[in-house]
């Protein structure tokens, strides 16, 4: 595991960039392509139109990445790369706020007979959001030593991330022509909790000792297969992985329940409504929780202060080297303590609704609506929708989603169904697909089924 100061930074802008807002897929289209069996996920009522055993294996059967966030890979890297905190703080020129999820599956199974449908699946989620003050950007790109002789501060910072596995058993029944409904029922098993709340750097000068002190300030919770020592003789102390293998199958101390409800009417002249409830639940840590703090400043000589925004100047460091020398010093003032107590995180439920209408054979139009609920705030999702059905083989569905009143993010999905595998890829958003360095808004599905028949010949 990295050391507490690679997450308080560094992760505000690699991680966030890579993983920013929001479980679920988000306005994502995979939700009306009809042959997929994924589609599902959106609405345990959904049933397969294949009356194959549709298997998912691990990774290639319906990844999904999603991120949303108040900045993009280009306020950071430009020229082939190259980096500038400046040109990042600039450019953002406001708190930075960012929130993303990746889910991929260990298993997954789904079979129809007749007016049933079961399914079965094993997916891991990973969850992280940060907000931050940006002039934080600043103080990394400046340095320390313009700050020698004054007092200053920085933040706050924030960072939270989890991973747990869900494990999870749908049924829908048809219970009459056109109508059926779809319960899943999940059991949760939470691996990993990282948070770090209302965190701040403040900088005070010692003219006696002639020293710059950086003190760090706010709470840090860690849960998760750690092993936790304290070095007495270097006041050090080191937190390190140690997961076993009971901790990544299934920790039994862990456990939570969540449900997905569903129910879908189609009538006989084609006009279709849907409604779901996904994700009631929460995720529960009890096993290996701690509490850190910040016991005691980083001390810096005065010969030691440096500056990084100017290469030609003296006394420059690349704001990377800093950063590590920063993370290098954090477990030299923090303390670790272990509770009982049960850290309980909520994980964000979504409301589902839509409407469509058959046009052609072929052809359908639709309205769709998503309310997603967090701990602090919501979101909201209005998504119009064209869908093609061009044969039984090849599916395509165009949407434009409407986020929150504000953003307009154009999407599509693919499927093609063969014989023995089916492919398919949605996203939300084709202009982030286009130009993946500009991206704030993208949620991305992709995956591959295998197709194996049950009917005896």
């Amino acid at each position: 595991m990295k050391k507490p100061g690679t997450k308080l930074l560094a992760s505000i802008f690699i991680i966030a960039v890579f993983f920013s807002k929001g479980f679920s897929q988000d306005g994502n289209p995979l939700q009306f392509l009809s042959n997929v069996s994924q589609s599902s996920q959106f609405n345990p009522a959904i049933q397969n139109k294949s009356e194959k055993l549709v298997v998912g294996l691990p990774f290639i059967s319906g990844v999904n990445f999603d991120w949303k966030s108040n900045f993009s890979m280009d306020y950071i890297f430009y020229q082939n790369f190259s980096y500038s905190f400046n040109r990042f703080f600039t450019e953002l020129g406001k708190p930075g706020d960012a929130i993303s999820s990746v889910s991929f599956p260990f298993i997954y199974l789904s079979l129809r007979q007749d007016q049933h449908n079961f399914s079965f699946s094993i997916r891991e989620k990973v969850f992280a959001e940060t907000v931050f003050n940006h002039e934080v950007l600043q103080f990394i790109d400046r340095g320390l030593i313009d700050y020698y002789g004054n007092d200053a501060n920085f933040g706050p910072i924030n960072f939270k991330s989890f991973y747990y596995r869900e494990f999870a058993v749908g049924y829908s029944n048809q219970i009459w022509d056109g109508l059926t409904i779809g319960i899943r029922p999940k059991l949760l098993s939470a691996n990993f909790y990282y948070n770090v709340a209302d965190l701040n750097y403040s900088l005070q000068t010692n003219e006696v000792a002639q020293q710059l002190l950086l003190t760090p300030t706010g709470s840090y919770t860690i849960s998760g297969p750690i092993d936790v020592n304290y070095i007495e003789e270097v006041n050090y102390t080191e937190i390190r992985p140690n997961p076993r293998p009971t901790d990544y199958i299934f920790n039994f101390k862990n456990l939570s329940p969540a449900l997905d409800v569903g129910i879908n009417y189609r009538s006989e002249q084609g006009f279709e409504i849907s409604a779901s409830v996904i994700d009631i639940g929460y995720i529960n840590f009890k096993d290996n929780n701690y509490d850190v703090e910040f016991v005691e400043p980083i001390q810096y000589d005065r010969e030691d202060l440096y500056q990084s925004n100017n290469p030609d100047a003296l006394n420059y460091k690349e704001p990377k080297v800093a950063l590590q020398e920063l993370t290098d010093s954090i477990p030299y003032i923090i303390s670790a303590t272990p509770f009982n107590q049960r850290i309980k995180q909520e994980i964000p439920t979504k409301i589902n609704l839509s409407l469509k209408q058959q046009i052609t054979k072929q052809t359908e139009v639709g309205l769709s609506g998503q309310l997603k609920f967090y701990e602090d705030r919501s979101e909201q999702y209005i998504t119009g929708l064209i869908h093609q059905q061009f044969s039984q083989k090849f599916e395509m569905v165009g949407t434009i989603s409407l986020l929150n009143f504000d953003k307009i993010l154009p999407g599509i999905g693919l499927s093609y169904t063969g014989r023995w595998a089916q492919y398919y890829l949605s996203a939300n958003n084709i202009t982030s697909l286009l130009k993946p360095t500009s991206a704030k808004y993208l949620n991305l599905s992709i995956g591959v089924n295998f197709l194996f028949s049950t009917i005896e010949k």
